[in-house]
């Protein structure tokens, strides 16, 4: 459910409902806040919402006396709660969908920089020098922060339907957009170098703690339109495309140097 919010003498939103529920827990938002949904006749106050209602209800309860010392729980006890219940309010995780947009995403920006830099970027890629490996990795960072925090999105994700936001479902700032992706980069796909294992530690850690690694500091979240065979139909077209315009805009030279590298050149000739 989206929401509306009058604060400070100014209209806002729309916001997710369950980015509405974390304010209230965390005393953002009060009770005579004046809210509007769709449906509603008018603006009203927000702890008159079901939705919310039971949130300020639980906050006039009394709280009652520490725990005897015999019964506390020890600070292991408690952490594991803390996650138990951070793990319970994140948003779903969308981990299949996520994973192709990723590649779709390394797929177009790799093609761009080769189309832009040819040869140096393929040596660079290829281990010919640290410092141009570095900076193929830099580029790829500055463009997928670039688009997310133009468009909430990427073009991988938004050929699946996702999209990226803050907590509070806005866009997420130019600077925090770009360290979101280098987070991404090194913690998601190892630098390229240790892909599969960066990629394997990422899914165990978001599914223990509801998030990932690159999401956690801020609670950033990928929020999802319904998917259906349209999303894979567009995504297969858009990689045949990315494909055919890479192999008709990169050098000849370029083209059968990846071919001899990679051993496609052998391959071809058994």
């Amino acid at each position: 459910m989206n929401v509306w919010l009058i604060e400070n003498g100014e209209k806002g939103g729309p916001f997710e409902s369950y980015a509405v529920r974390e304010r209230i827990e965390s005393g953002e938002i009060s009770a005579d806040t004046l809210a509007w949904y769709q449906g509603a006749e008018g603006w009203v106050r927000i702890d008159t919402i079901p939705q919310f209602s039971i949130l300020f209800a639980e906050k006039e309860d009394a709280t009652p006396p520490p725990m005897p010392e015999e019964v506390q729980k020890s600070p292991r006890e408690e952490l594991k709660e803390a996650i138990a219940r951070e793990v319970a309010k994140a948003p779903p995780l969308h981990m299949t969908r996520r994973f192709f947009a990723r590649i779709f995403d390394y797929l177009l920006y790799i093609s761009l920089i080769f189309v832009c830099f040819q040869e140096r970027a393929f040596d660079a890629l290829m281990g010919e020098s640290m410092m141009q490996f570095l900076g193929v990795g830099i580029a790829y960072v500055i463009l997928d922060g670039l688009m997310t925090h133009l468009w909430k999105s990427s073009p991988g994700k938004f050929l699946l339907g996702l999209k990226v936001t803050d907590h509070l479902g806005l866009a997420i700032p130019l600077k925090g957009s770009v360290i979101r992706s280098l987070r991404a980069w090194i913690l998601g796909l190892g630098m390229w170098v240790m892909m599969p294992f960066a990629i394997a530690i990422s899914w165990f850690m978001a599914k223990r703690f509801g998030y990932f690694l690159w999401d956690m500091p801020h609670r950033y979240r990928v929020l999802a339109r319904p998917f259906s065979a349209l999303h894979v139909v567009a995504y297969i077209v858009s990689v045949l495309i990315v494909n055919v315009v890479f192999s008709s805009l990169i050098s000849q030279e370029v083209m059968e140097e990846m071919y001899k590298t990679l051993g496609v050149e052998d391959w071809m000739k058994q």
